[in-house]
Protein backbone atom coordinates (compact mmCIF):
# COMPACT_ATOMS: atom_id res chain seq x y z
CA UNK A 1 0.00 0.00 0.00
CA UNK A 2 1.07 3.83 -0.98
CA UNK A 3 1.07 6.05 1.78
CA UNK A 4 0.83 9.89 1.37
CA UNK A 5 4.58 9.78 1.54
CA UNK A 6 5.35 7.99 -1.43
CA UNK A 7 6.61 4.73 0.43
CA UNK A 8 5.05 1.43 -0.22
CA UNK A 9 4.25 -0.50 3.07
CA UNK A 10 4.12 -4.30 3.16
CA UNK A 11 3.58 -6.19 5.83
CA UNK A 12 6.85 -6.65 6.97
CA UNK A 13 8.84 -3.76 5.42
CA UNK A 14 8.23 -0.52 3.65
CA UNK A 15 10.11 0.82 0.13
CA UNK A 16 11.20 4.25 -1.17
CA UNK A 17 11.22 4.37 -4.67
CA UNK A 18 11.62 8.14 -5.55
CA UNK A 19 15.39 7.21 -7.40
CA UNK A 20 15.52 4.10 -8.54
CA UNK A 21 14.95 4.17 -11.89
CA UNK A 22 12.01 0.96 -11.45
CA UNK A 23 9.55 1.97 -9.00
CA UNK A 24 7.71 -0.66 -7.19
CA UNK A 25 5.57 -3.21 -9.58
CA UNK A 26 3.50 -6.03 -10.08
CA UNK A 27 5.95 -7.98 -12.24
CA UNK A 28 8.77 -7.19 -9.39
CA UNK A 29 5.58 -8.42 -6.54
CA UNK A 30 4.95 -11.32 -8.18
CA UNK A 31 8.46 -12.69 -9.03
CA UNK A 32 9.61 -11.97 -5.92
CA UNK A 33 6.12 -13.77 -4.63
CA UNK A 34 6.56 -17.12 -6.81
CA UNK A 35 10.09 -17.46 -6.73
CA UNK A 36 11.40 -20.51 -4.69
CA UNK A 37 13.73 -18.41 -2.35
CA UNK A 38 15.95 -21.20 -1.61
CA UNK A 39 19.79 -20.97 -1.30
CA UNK A 40 22.47 -19.75 0.39
CA UNK A 41 23.34 -16.76 -1.49
CA UNK A 42 21.04 -14.99 -4.33
CA UNK A 43 21.52 -12.21 -6.84
CA UNK A 44 18.92 -9.92 -7.40
CA UNK A 45 19.75 -8.63 -11.12
CA UNK A 46 18.44 -5.07 -12.10
CA UNK A 47 17.67 -4.40 -8.03
CA UNK A 48 15.68 -0.53 -8.55
CA UNK A 49 14.50 0.13 -5.45
CA UNK A 50 15.56 -3.20 -4.13
CA UNK A 51 11.90 -4.59 -3.94
CA UNK A 52 12.86 -8.43 -5.03
CA UNK A 53 15.73 -8.47 -2.51
CA UNK A 54 13.75 -7.20 0.26
CA UNK A 55 11.22 -10.07 -0.11
CA UNK A 56 14.03 -12.75 -0.99
CA UNK A 57 15.44 -12.12 2.56
CA UNK A 58 12.02 -12.03 4.12
CA UNK A 59 11.54 -15.82 2.63
CA UNK A 60 14.60 -17.31 3.14
CA UNK A 61 15.96 -16.23 6.83
CA UNK A 62 19.21 -17.53 5.93
CA UNK A 63 20.55 -16.00 2.47
CA UNK A 64 22.68 -13.59 2.07
CA UNK A 65 21.30 -11.71 -0.73
CA UNK A 66 23.41 -9.34 -3.24
CA UNK A 67 21.42 -6.60 -5.16
CA UNK A 68 23.15 -4.95 -8.15
CA UNK A 69 22.12 -2.16 -10.49
CA UNK A 70 23.78 0.21 -13.53
CA UNK A 71 21.65 3.20 -12.00
CA UNK A 72 23.66 5.09 -9.28
CA UNK A 73 20.87 6.24 -7.51
CA UNK A 74 19.21 3.24 -7.42
CA UNK A 75 21.85 1.18 -5.93
CA UNK A 76 21.44 4.40 -3.07
CA UNK A 77 17.97 3.67 -2.70
CA UNK A 78 18.48 0.04 -2.38
CA UNK A 79 20.60 0.65 0.31
CA UNK A 80 18.73 2.60 2.31
CA UNK A 81 15.93 0.05 2.00
CA UNK A 82 17.91 -2.62 3.00
CA UNK A 83 19.09 -0.36 6.16
CA UNK A 84 15.18 0.63 7.24
CA UNK A 85 14.21 -2.95 6.87
CA UNK A 86 14.66 -5.81 9.38
CA UNK A 87 17.58 -7.70 7.55
CA UNK A 88 19.50 -5.27 6.45
CA UNK A 89 23.02 -7.09 7.59
CA UNK A 90 21.99 -9.89 5.14
CA UNK A 91 21.68 -7.27 2.19
CA UNK A 92 24.62 -5.59 -0.11
CA UNK A 93 23.44 -3.02 -2.81
CA UNK A 94 26.61 -2.94 -5.48
CA UNK A 95 26.93 -0.46 -8.50
CA UNK A 96 27.22 -3.22 -11.28
CA UNK A 97 26.55 -4.64 -14.44
CA UNK A 98 25.40 -8.07 -14.72
CA UNK A 99 27.84 -8.77 -17.24
CA UNK A 100 30.84 -7.41 -15.60
CA UNK A 101 30.36 -10.36 -12.98
CA UNK A 102 32.74 -12.94 -13.86
CA UNK A 103 32.61 -15.74 -10.85
CA UNK A 104 35.49 -15.02 -8.42
CA UNK A 105 37.22 -12.51 -10.37
CA UNK A 106 34.23 -10.05 -10.51
CA UNK A 107 33.14 -7.14 -8.37
CA UNK A 108 30.94 -9.23 -6.72
CA UNK A 109 32.69 -12.51 -5.68
CA UNK A 110 31.46 -15.89 -5.24
CA UNK A 111 28.94 -18.42 -6.82
CA UNK A 112 25.00 -17.74 -6.73
CA UNK A 113 22.49 -20.81 -5.65
CA UNK A 114 19.80 -18.50 -7.73
CA UNK A 115 19.35 -15.22 -9.74
CA UNK A 116 16.42 -12.94 -9.89
CA UNK A 117 15.68 -10.74 -12.04
CA UNK A 118 12.61 -8.49 -13.80
CA UNK A 119 14.06 -6.74 -16.27
CA UNK A 120 13.05 -3.02 -15.85
CA UNK A 121 11.17 -2.55 -19.42
CA UNK A 122 8.83 -5.48 -18.94
CA UNK A 123 7.69 -3.81 -15.52
CA UNK A 124 4.32 -1.81 -15.69
CA UNK A 125 5.67 0.11 -12.92
CA UNK A 126 8.74 1.29 -14.74
CA UNK A 127 8.87 5.16 -15.07
CA UNK A 128 9.64 6.85 -18.35
CA UNK A 129 12.95 6.71 -19.30
CA UNK A 130 13.98 10.23 -20.80
CA UNK A 131 17.84 9.16 -21.65
CA UNK A 132 17.92 7.17 -24.56
CA UNK A 133 21.42 5.69 -23.36
CA UNK A 134 20.03 4.65 -20.15
CA UNK A 135 17.24 3.07 -21.88
CA UNK A 136 19.82 1.41 -24.07
CA UNK A 137 21.98 0.34 -21.26
CA UNK A 138 18.80 -1.02 -18.80
CA UNK A 139 18.07 -3.46 -22.23
CA UNK A 140 20.73 -4.18 -23.09
CA UNK A 141 22.21 -5.67 -19.56
CA UNK A 142 18.68 -6.94 -18.91
CA UNK A 143 17.22 -8.89 -21.76
CA UNK A 144 16.29 -12.41 -20.87
CA UNK A 145 18.94 -14.37 -23.78
CA UNK A 146 22.17 -12.36 -21.55
CA UNK A 147 20.64 -13.36 -17.62
CA UNK A 148 20.46 -17.05 -19.27
CA UNK A 149 23.54 -16.78 -21.00
CA UNK A 150 26.17 -15.41 -18.17
CA UNK A 151 24.22 -17.71 -15.31
CA UNK A 152 26.20 -20.94 -16.15
CA UNK A 153 29.13 -18.33 -14.97
CA UNK A 154 27.72 -17.47 -12.02
CA UNK A 155 25.80 -20.48 -10.16
CA UNK A 156 26.68 -22.80 -8.14
CA UNK A 157 25.68 -26.91 -8.67
CA UNK A 158 21.76 -26.89 -8.98
CA UNK A 159 21.87 -23.30 -9.42
CA UNK A 160 18.47 -21.81 -10.77
CA UNK A 161 17.16 -18.39 -12.91
CA UNK A 162 13.92 -16.88 -12.09
CA UNK A 163 12.35 -14.02 -14.49
CA UNK A 164 9.11 -12.28 -15.69
CA UNK A 165 9.06 -11.97 -18.97
CA UNK A 166 6.07 -10.88 -21.50
CA UNK A 167 4.38 -14.22 -22.71
CA UNK A 168 4.93 -13.13 -26.38
CA UNK A 169 8.44 -14.52 -26.31
CA UNK A 170 8.05 -16.89 -23.51
CA UNK A 171 8.72 -19.77 -25.98
CA UNK A 172 11.43 -18.11 -27.87
CA UNK A 173 13.31 -17.30 -24.26
CA UNK A 174 13.14 -21.11 -23.30
CA UNK A 175 14.78 -22.32 -26.50
CA UNK A 176 17.39 -19.67 -25.96
CA UNK A 177 17.52 -21.09 -22.32
CA UNK A 178 18.44 -24.62 -23.86
CA UNK A 179 21.42 -23.13 -25.86
CA UNK A 180 22.60 -21.95 -23.02
CA UNK A 181 22.45 -24.58 -21.14
CA UNK A 182 19.65 -24.27 -18.80
CA UNK A 183 16.51 -25.82 -19.14
CA UNK A 184 12.83 -24.90 -18.02
CA UNK A 185 11.89 -26.04 -15.07
CA UNK A 186 8.56 -24.56 -13.91
CA UNK A 187 6.16 -21.37 -15.22
CA UNK A 188 3.30 -19.80 -14.81
CA UNK A 189 1.42 -17.53 -17.05
CA UNK A 190 -0.29 -14.96 -15.51
CA UNK A 191 -3.48 -12.41 -16.67
CA UNK A 192 -5.29 -9.73 -15.12
CA UNK A 193 -8.96 -11.21 -14.91
CA UNK A 194 -10.80 -14.39 -16.25
CA UNK A 195 -11.62 -12.37 -19.98
CA UNK A 196 -8.34 -10.87 -20.10
CA UNK A 197 -5.07 -12.62 -22.36
CA UNK A 198 -2.11 -13.71 -20.52
CA UNK A 199 0.26 -10.84 -20.73
CA UNK A 200 3.08 -12.05 -18.49
CA UNK A 201 5.13 -15.15 -17.76
CA UNK A 202 7.13 -16.45 -14.63
CA UNK A 203 9.92 -19.04 -15.67
CA UNK A 204 12.16 -20.51 -13.55
CA UNK A 205 15.57 -22.52 -15.31
CA UNK A 206 17.54 -24.85 -14.25
CA UNK A 207 21.44 -25.94 -15.32
CA UNK A 208 20.78 -28.39 -17.35
CA UNK A 209 23.87 -31.26 -15.73
CA UNK A 210 20.72 -31.33 -12.67
CA UNK A 211 18.47 -33.07 -15.36
CA UNK A 212 20.17 -36.05 -15.42
CA UNK A 213 17.64 -38.07 -13.63
CA UNK A 214 14.41 -35.35 -13.78
CA UNK A 215 12.89 -34.56 -16.40
CA UNK A 216 12.29 -30.84 -17.64
CA UNK A 217 8.98 -29.02 -18.70
CA UNK A 218 8.39 -27.42 -22.15
CA UNK A 219 6.94 -23.87 -23.07
CA UNK A 220 3.44 -25.24 -24.05
CA UNK A 221 0.62 -23.02 -23.43
CA UNK A 222 -1.82 -25.84 -22.72
CA UNK A 223 0.57 -26.94 -19.99
CA UNK A 224 2.03 -24.14 -18.08
CA UNK A 225 -0.67 -23.29 -15.70
CA UNK A 226 -2.19 -19.44 -15.21
CA UNK A 227 -2.87 -17.25 -12.76
CA UNK A 228 -5.87 -14.65 -13.01
CA UNK A 229 -5.38 -12.43 -10.48
CA UNK A 230 -8.73 -10.94 -10.12
CA UNK A 231 -12.46 -12.19 -10.29
CA UNK A 232 -13.46 -8.09 -10.15
CA UNK A 233 -11.38 -4.90 -10.38
CA UNK A 234 -9.87 -4.60 -6.71
CA UNK A 235 -11.15 -8.32 -5.95
CA UNK A 236 -7.98 -10.88 -6.04
CA UNK A 237 -8.34 -14.65 -6.67
CA UNK A 238 -7.90 -16.81 -3.85
CA UNK A 239 -4.65 -18.42 -5.76
CA UNK A 240 -3.32 -14.32 -5.87
CA UNK A 241 -4.01 -14.10 -2.67
CA UNK A 242 -2.32 -17.03 -1.88
CA UNK A 243 0.86 -16.12 -3.77
CA UNK A 244 1.24 -12.80 -2.00
CA UNK A 245 -0.25 -12.89 1.20
CA UNK A 246 2.89 -12.51 3.16
CA UNK A 247 3.36 -8.96 1.77
CA UNK A 248 0.51 -6.86 0.38
CA UNK A 249 -1.54 -5.45 3.28
CA UNK A 250 -4.96 -5.67 1.90
CA UNK A 251 -4.28 -9.77 1.62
Amino acid sequence: MKNKDGIFKFKYFSVRHDLSSMKVGVDGVLVGAWANPEGKRILDVGTGCGIIALMMAQRNPEAEIVAIDVDEPSVREAELNFRESPWGSRLKSVLCSYTDIKGESGPVKGKFDLIVSNPPYFDAGVRELDDSRKIARHQGNLSPDILLSEAPLLLSPGGRVVMVVPDMIGADVSAKAMRSGMLLSSALRVKDHPGAQVKRVLMEFSLRDTYDNNPHIGFDEGEIPVLTMFTTPGRPTDEYRRICKDFYLRF
